[in-house]
This record gives structure tokens, sequence and C-alpha cells, in this order.
């Protein structure tokens, strides 16, 4: 069933002697659950493109972006805590009135979680004033379909 809600069924036949192997995303729920986390990080900022470190197979998202993740979580259940206490007439308890994990002035400082990771993984820190000379590392960049599909 896609997201128009057309259901279509696929017949795939082996006329070979060894087996193969299907695999969708939309089943995979690692998968889903990063993409998600990767929507959140980058924010208003949607690209089509992100660069990001490469990782092993099996291997998280960076510790940035995860922080990053889990704060914005956090923040939204507090938002929806206020809400549902102001929408109640209740007072909102003192302890979430809190400031928040991520003021605003600290992540237009510091750019967003991908940036960090990359930084990070690329050896890089924007405050310091000497510049080291040292090993680089890259970053692979990795193209799925045809050449000229976009």
């Amino acid at each position: 069933v896609d997201s128009d809600g057309v259901e279509a069924t696929v017949v795939v036949k082996n006329p070979c002697n060894f087996p193969i192997e299907f695999y969708s995303l939309d089943f995979d729920e690692q998968y889903l659950e990063e993409e998600k986390i990767l929507r959140v990080a980058m924010g208003s900022e949607h690209q089509k493109d992100v660069l990001m470190p490469p990782r092993a197979v099996g291997e998280t998202l960076p510790p940035e972006v995860l922080e990053y993740y889990e704060a914005k979580k956090a923040e939204e259940a507090q938002r929806k805590a206020r809400a549902e206490a102001k929408a109640m007439g209740k007072a909102v308890p003192a302890h979430d009135v809190a400031v928040p994990l991520y003021p605003e002035a600290t992540v237009k400082v510091t750019g967003n979680p991908i940036s960090q990771a990359v930084r990070r993984h690329l050896s890089t820190n924007r405050s310091s004033q000497r510049r080291e000379v040292r090993q680089r590392k890259g970053i692979v960049v990795i193209v799925h379909g045809p050449p000229l599909a976009g």
C-alpha cells in the first residue's frame, strides 16, 4: 500500500539457481526512526542532499544528532504539558518554566547538529585560532540511481 492508499501485488520469478532477496525501507523500523530523527535535525533548512560522516553497518546516528533530537523531544513534551495544563486551567509547575535545554543563541552560534557532526568527523574547530597540521579525514559521497535521474 503506497501513500495514496493504492495496493499492488508484485510477482517475481527467479529463473536462477541462487536465491534472491528483497529489502524494503518501508518495513525497516531502524531506518524509519533515523529518518524521523534526521528530519527533526534538519528542521526548516531541509535540503535535498545532506552530507553526514560515514558510519559502519548497524552504527547509530552521530551523537550530536541524537542529543539534539532528544532535546527537541523533551522540549516538545514540555510545551505539550504546558498547553494541556493551561487548557485545564491549572498553573504551570515551576520546574516546567525552566530555561530551555538549547537556547536559541547557542544553536545559532554552533550550527545545526548535522554540521557539528561533520566538523567533528573532519576534526575542524571553528573556535581554534591556530591551525595545526593534521591528517584530515574525508567524506564519502554515495549516489544511488541512474546518473541523470536528478
